[in-house]
C-alpha cells in the first residue's frame, strides 16, 4: 500500500506540508509555560482582629473558619497562620484539577456560615476570600529619588491607589501583597495624662467618633407625595463623614456646664498615618514600596509578568517627578531562559542526528531524507499539542528533544533498507518499493507499541499525571506523525534522490572515504562476531539465561539502594535569605541586621541587586519584628559563573557565627505552585488540640533528631516558641470592689495598648480606617502601662497598676494549625548528593517514636512526592502490561512478547547504573526516561524478531534466522540507537538555567538505551532462538495473526 508514494511523490508531499503548515499555524497560538498546570487549586481566607495577640486571633478566628471549611469537596489539606499582629490567613489547598471557581465558591459558603463565631471588630472589617498560589512570580518595588521627600508611607499609598488597582485587571493576576501594608488611616493617639486629668475615658472617645464621623442620609425636600404642588425639589446634603485630620480634632467628646468643649484635641493628635506599623522595605537599601506578584492558580505566569510589565510602563509615564519604579525580580526570567536552553538543545540533538546519520549512511542524499523527516514530525507534533491544551513548557519540549532520535529512526530504517536493496543491484524506485513494503510492517508495528506505552500515562490523575502526561503524549504524537512522513514522504524522496550504486566508484578513492571505510569494515566484522558469539550462546542457553538473572538481580538491587527524590532543585537566578534576630529583638535592630546583609550580597559580583523587607519573615509569611529578609537577585546565568548553591554556601558560612542574628536561607520551589520555598515542609501535629509549649517541646527535642540524620542539611521551624511576653493577671473582684466595669477596663487596655478600630472615612477615593491608640507615651514600657487609668462607675480614676499584676512569659511567633489541628511547620533542607525520598522515609521511621498525642504530616512538594512515589510503579507497570498486550495480539503469541520485553531490564540496569555512577538520585524526570526506555529497547528488540520471524517462514532454522536478523539489522538499530543516544549528549552535560531536569533525563536515557543497545544484539536474538526451540525446532514461522495455534496444525499436517 505504501509503495503507491513512491510513483505518487507530489501527493506525499502535499501531505507533510499539510501537516507542516497546521503545525506553524498551531505553534504560534502555544503559550510558554515552565510545567504544565500542575499547582493544586489554593483559595486563600484573610481576616485581621486588630489588636489581638497570635493566639487571640486563632482561638478567634481561626478555629471558626477552619471548622467549617474543612470538609469541603477535593480538599487535600488545610493550613493556618495566625500572626501576632492579629491577622490570620487560610489555606484551603485542592486536589490538582479540581475546579478553581467551584472550590472558591464553597470556601466563600462556608466561610460566610462561620461570620457569626467571629468577633464584632472583625466582621466590621470582612473577609478577604481570593484564589491564590504559593507561587511569587515577582517583585515590583517603587522608590524615590532623595531629593523628592516621599517617605515610605507616601510610596506604599501611592502604589496602593495608583498601582495595585490597574495590576489587579492584568490577566491571570492574583494577589498583590504589598510587603509594608503601610495604608494610610486616620490615627488618633491619645495622650493618657490628658485623658487622666480631664476625666475622660476610651469609651467616650470612640463612641464620641462613631456618633460623628457617620455617613448621613438627609432626604429631599418637596419629594412626592405631597399634599400640594411644590416648585422644586431639593435634595438636602451635610457633612457626615469626616476626611482630614483637622476635622477628627474638632470632634467634641463633652460639653461642659460653662459652656466649654472638651475635643480630640485637646486630649490627643491626629494624623493621617498608617493602619499598620513595624515593617519596612528597601530597594538596593533605598526605602521602597515593595509588591509581591502572585499568579491565579490557572493562570499562565509568562503571560501574567509580561502584563505587569506592560502596564507598569505605561503607569510610569504618568509618575510625579522624582518617583521610579523596577521589575526588582521576575522568576519567568528563568522560565525563558530554560525553555530557550532546551530549545537550543534540540536543535544540537537534531544536528548531531545528522552527523550520525551520515556516518552511518555515508550518502548525502541518503542522509538528507532523514534530515527532511524530522523537522516535519516535530513542527506536525504543535498540531495536536494545541488542540489538547499544552503549552511549550520544560516537559513537551524535553518530549520534543527526545523525539528527534525516535522520528529519525522511522526514516532511516527505510532509508537503510533500500539503500541495502539497492547495493544488491535494484533500481532506486523499485529498491524503494520493496524497501517500504519490507519495512513498513516493523515500522507500523514499533510505532504502535511505542503508542500503547504513552498514552494511558495521559488517564493518570493528579499532579504526577500532569508531569508524565504532557511528555509522553508529545511523544507519542511525533512518533505517530514520524511514522506517516516515514512510509509516504520518505519512500517518495528516495525514489527520487538517490542514485544507483556504481560497482567501481571513484570516491573511494577521495581521503575522506578512508575513515568511512575502515568503519563499515569495523561494523561488518562487529556483525560477524555478534553472530558467532549469539551462536555460543545460544549453545549455552543455562550460562546465557544465568548471566541474564544476575543483570536483572543486579537492575533490582540498584533500583531498591537508588535514592529517590521528586524533582531536582533548580538555579532559578534568586534566592530568600531570613534573617532572625534574637526573639523579642525590636524591629530597628531587625532593619540595621539586614541593612547590614544586603551591604554584603550587593558587594558581590554575582549579585544584580537586593529586595529587603524587616518585621515580616518569609519562611512563616507572618509579620514579627525580629524577622526580616533579603532576595537577591543574580545576574543573568550567562554573565556569572557561580551558582545560587555558591551563594547559598558563601552566605551560611559568612553569617554561621553572627553575633546579632541567624541567617536562614532557602531556594525557591522548584515546581511552581507548590509552596514558597524548595525542601521538603514537614507539620508535626499536636492531635490532642491542645498546642501550646508542650508542642513546642516536642517538636524541638523532634527536630534535633532530624538534624542529625544522614542526607539532612538542615531542619528550621518556620516559627519559634519562646517569645518574651508579660502576662497580664487581672484581678476581678478588686475591679468590682473599685466599680470599675471588666468590659470598661477591657476596652481601655485594649484601645491604649492595643488600638481599637472605630470607624471609617473617605480620601483619595478610597475608603480608610479610623483607629485610636495611646500615643508612645502611654506603651512604652510596662511602667507606663501601670500608670494608665481607667474610670469607674462615679467617674474616679482608678490605676491599672492597682487592678493587674505582671508576669513574664514566653509564646509563639505565631500560631499554626494543619488539618485543624495545632502545629509547627519545619523546613528541611536535603543535603547535596543525598535525596528527598530516603529523607522522608528517614524522618518518618523517627516519628514512630513520638508521643502518643503527637504525629506528622507532609505538605507542599513532599505531600505530593509522597503521592507520586505510588503512582510511580503503577504507571511503569502499566506501560509494560500495555506493550506486552499489543505485541501478544500481533504476533498472536505470547512467547514473542517475553522475547521482546527481556530487553527492558536491561534498559533499566544501564539507566541506573548511570544514575549511580553520577551520585544522582532517581526523580520523576528519571521516572519518565525509564517508561521511554521501555518502548525504545522493545523497538530494537522488535526490529529483530520481525527480520527473524521472516527469515524462518523462508524455511531457515531459529539459529540461522537469528544470527542473520542480527547482521541484516545490526547497521540500523545502532545507527538510530547511537542518534538518540548522542542526541541526548547535550542533556546529559546541561548547565544554566533548567539543567536538573535536562541532567536526570539525560543520563537515565543514555544510560539505559546503550547498555540495552548492545547487550540487545546479544540476549533477544539468544532467547528468540530458546523460545523457537521450545515451540519445537522443526516448526516455521507463521505471519502474523496466524498464531501458535496454526503453527501447531501445521506441523500435524506435515
Amino acid at each position: 500500500m505504501f509503495s503507491t508514494f513512491v510513483d505518487r511523490p507530489i501527493l506525499a508531499g502535499v501531505i507533510s506540508v499539510i501537516i507542516t503548515v497546521i503545525g506553524i499555524v498551531a505553534g504560534l497560538t502555544l503559550p510558554v509555560a515552565q510545567y504544565p498546570e500542575i499547582a493544586p487549586p489554593i483559595i486563600n481566607v484573610q481576616a485581621t482582629y486588630p489588636g489581638a495577640s497570635a493566639q487571640q486571633a486563632y482561638e478567634s478566628i481561626a478555629i471558626p473558619l477552619e471548622q467549617e471549611i474543612n470538609g469541603a469537596p477535593n480538599l487535600i489539606y488545610i493550613q493556618s497562620t495566625s500572626s501576632t499582629d492579629g491577622s490570620v490567613s487560610i489555606d484551603a489547598t485542592f486536589a490538582v484539577g479540581s475546579n478553581l471557581d467551584a472550590a472558591a465558591a464553597e470556601v466563600l459558603t462556608r466561610s460566610s456560615r462561620a461570620e457569626a463565631k467571629l468577633p464584632e471588630a472583625v466582621r466590621a472589617q470582612g473577609l478577604e476570600i481570593q484564589k491564590s498560589s504559593r507561587q511569587r512570580l515577582g517583585n515590583v518595588v517603587l522608590y524615590a529619588d532623595p531629593s523628592t521627600g516621599f517617605d515610605e508611607l507616601f510610596l506604599a499609598n501611592y502604589a496602593e491607589t495608583q498601582v495595585i488597582k490597574p495590576l489587579r485587571r492584568v490577566t491571570g493576576m492574583g494577589r498583590i501583597v504589598n510587603f509594608s501594608n503601610m495604608r494610610y488611616a486616620m490615627r488618633i493617639w491619645l495622650d493618657p495624662a490628658k485623658m487622666e486629668a480631664l476625666a475622660l475615658s476610651t469609651e467616650t472617645v470612640l463612641q464620641s467618633i462613631q456618633a460623628q464621623n457617620a455617613q448621613i442620609t438627609t432626604g429631599s425636600l418637596g419629594k412626592l407625595p405631597m399634599d400640594r404642588a411644590t416648585p422644586f425639589e431639593l435634595q438636602l446634603v451635610t457633612k457626615g463623614r469626616l476626611t482630614r485630620p483637622e476635622e477628627f480634632g474638632n470632634i467634641v467628646l463633652r460639653a461642659n456646664p460653662d459652656g466649654s468643649v472638651v475635643r480630640v484635641s485637646d486630649v490627643g493628635r491626629v494624623e493621617l498615618g498608617s493602619e499598620q506599623y513595624g515593617v519596612t522595605s528597601n530597594f538596593d537599601g533605598k526605602p521602597s514600596a515593595t509588591l509581591g506578584i502572585f499568579q491565579n492558580p490557572d493562570a499562565n505566569a509568562v503571560e501574567v509578568m509580561n502584563g505587569t510589565r506592560a502596564t507598569m510602563a505605561d503607569l510610569a509615564e504618568r509618575f510625579p517627578p522624582g518617583l521610579r519604579y523596577s521589575i526588582a525580580l521576575d522568576s519567568t526570567e528563568f522560565v525563558k531562559e530554560a525553555i530557550y536552553e532546551v530549545v537550543r538543545t534540540l536543535f544540537e540533538a537534531i544536528l548531531i542526528v545528522t552527523v550520525v546519520t551520515y556516518l552511518f549512511l555515508q550518502n548525502w542524499r541518503a542522509t538528507l531524507i532523514p534530515t527532511i523527516a524530522v523537522p516535519i514530525a516535530l513542527i506536525g507534533t504543535f498540531g495536536p499539542m494545541a488542540l489538547l491544551g499544552f503549552s511549550f513548557n520544560t516537559l513537551s519540549l524535553l518530549g520534543l528533544v527526545l523525539a528527534v532520535g525516535l522520528v529519525v529512526d522511522d526514516a532511516i530504517i527505510v532509508v537503510e533498507n533500500t539503500e541495502r536493496l539497492m547495493a544488491e543491484g535494484m533500481a532506486p524506485k523499485p529498491a524503494s518499493r520493496e524497501a517500504v513494503n519490507e519495512i513498513g510492517g516493523p515500522v507500523i508495528a514499533t510505532t504502535l507499541v511505542l503508542a500503547a506505552l504513552f498514552v494511558p500515562v495521559a488517564f493518570i490523575p493528579g499532579l504526577t499525571g500532569q508531569l508524565y502526561n504532557q511528555f509522553a503524549l508529545t511523544i507519542a504524537i511525533s512518533v505517530l506523525i514520524s511514522a506517516i512522513v516515514s512510509l509516504t514522504l520518505t519512500p517518495a524522496l528516495c525514489g527520487l534522490l538517490l542514485k544507483p550504486h556504481a560497482k567501481d566508484g571513484p570516491r573511494k578513492t577521495r581521503w575522506w572515504r578512508k575513515p568511512l571505510d575502515g568503519f563499515n569494515v569495523a561494523l561488518e566484522r562487529s556483525a560477524d562476531f555478534v553472530a558467532r558469539t549469539i551462536g555460543w550462546l545460544s549453545r549455552h542457553i543455562v550460562l546465557t539465561l544465568a548471566v541474564f538473572v544476575l543483570f536483572a538481580g543486579a537492575t533490582v538491587l540498584l533500583l531498591m539502594q537508588r535514592p529517590t527524590g521528586f524533582v531536582p532543585d533548580e538555579d532559578q537566578g534568586y534566592l530568600y535569605a531570613e534573617v532572625a534576630m534574637p526573639l523579642g529583638a525590636s524591629v530597628q535592630r531587625t532593619e540595621a541586621m539586614n541593612a547590614r546583609f544586603g551591604e554584603v550580597l550587593r558587594a558581590r559580583d554575582d549579585v544584580d541587586h537586593t529586595i529587603g523587607v524587616s518585621g515580616r519573615s518569609f519562611l512563616a509569611d507572618t509579620v514579627a519584628p525580629f524577622y526580616g529578609f533579603n532576595i537577591p537577585v543574580m545576574k543573568p546565568w550567562d554573565e556569572r559563573t557561580t551558582t545560587v548553591d555558591d551563594l547559598i554556601r558563601d552566605m551560611e558560612e559568612r553569617f554561621k557565627h553572627d553575633p546579632d542574628g541567624q541567617v536562614r536561607i532557602a531556594a525557591p520551589s522548584p515546581l511552581p505552585g507548590l509552596g514558597s520555598r524548595g525542601g521538603l515542609t514537614l507539620e508535626i501535629q499536636d492531635r490532642s488540640g491542645n498546642g501550646g509549649l508542650g508542642l513546642a517541646q516536642t517538636a524541638s527535642t523532634f527536630i534535633e533528631k532530624i538534624r542529625a540524620l544522614p542526607g539532612v542539611a538542615n531542619a528550621t521551624p518556620t516559627t519559634d516558641w519562646g517569645v518574651p511576653q508579660i502576662r497580664l493577671d487581672i484581678d476581678r473582684a478588686k475591679a468590682e470592689q473599685l466599680g470599675v466595669p471588666l468590659a470598661r477596663l477591657f476596652e481601655a487596655l485594649g484601645t491604649y495598648v492595643g488600638s481599637s478600630f472605630v470607624n471609617l472615612f473617605n480620601r483619595f477615593g478610597f475608603v480608610y480606617q479610623v483607629y485610636v491608640q495611646s500615643d508612645a507615651s502611654g506603651r512604652r514600657l510596662f511602667q507606663d502601662l501601670e500608670a494608665l487609668t481607667v474610670l469607674n462607675a462615679q467617674g474616679e480614676p482608678v490605676r491599672l497598676g492597682s487592678l493587674v499584676q505582671a508576669k513574664f512569659s514566653t509564646g509563639p511567633t505565631a500560631v499554626l494549625s494543619y488539618n485543624t489541628y495545632p502545629a509547627i511547620e519545619v523546613a528541611v533542607t536535603v543535603a547535596p548528593g543525598s535525596s528527598s525520598g530516603t529523607v522522608i522515609e528517614a524522618i518518618e521511621a523517627l516519628a514512630e517514636d513520638l508521643p502518643r498525642n503527637s504525629s506528622i504530616e507532609w505538605s507542599e512538594i513532599a505531600y505530593q512526592e509522597k503521592i507520586a512515589g505510588n503512582v510511580a510503579p503503577l504507571i511503569f507497570g502499566l506501560g509494560v502490561f500495555m506493550i506486552f498486550c499489543f505485541l501478544a495480539g500481533q504476533y498472536e503469541s505470547l512467547r514473542m512478547p517475553l522475547v521482546i520485553l527481556l530487553a527492558t531490564p536491561l534498559a533499566i540496569f544501564g539507566a541506573v547504573g548511570f544514575l549511580a555512577l553520577r551520585g544522582m538520585p532517581l526523580d520523576v524526570f528519571g521516572q519518565i526516561g525509564l517508561l521511554l526506555l521501555v518502548g525504545l529497547a522493545a523497538k530494537n528488540a522488535i526490529l529483530l524478531v520481525s527480520f527473524a520471524e521472516d527469515l524462518r517462514r523462508q524455511g531457515k532454522d531459529a539459529l540461522e534466522a537469528a544470527q542473520h536478523a542480527t547482521r541484516m539489522r545490526m547497521r540500523p538499530i545502532l545507527m538510530t540507537s547511537f542518534a538518540f543516544i548522542l542526541g541526548s549528549v547535550p542533556l546529559a552535560i546541561a548547565s544554566g538555567a533548567g539543567a536538573g531536569a535536562r541532567l536526570s533525563m539525560g543520563t537515565v536515557v543514555i544510560g539505559g538505551l546503550l547498555v540495552a543497545t548492545i547487550l540487545t544484539l546479544f540476549v533477544t536474538p539468544v532467547f528468540y532462538v530458546a523460545a523457537e526451540r521450545l515451540r519445537g525446532e522443526g516448526a516455521t514461522a507463521s505471519a502474523p495473526g496466524q498464531g501458535e495455534t496454526g503453527k501447531e496444525e501445521q506441523g500435524a499436517t506435515a
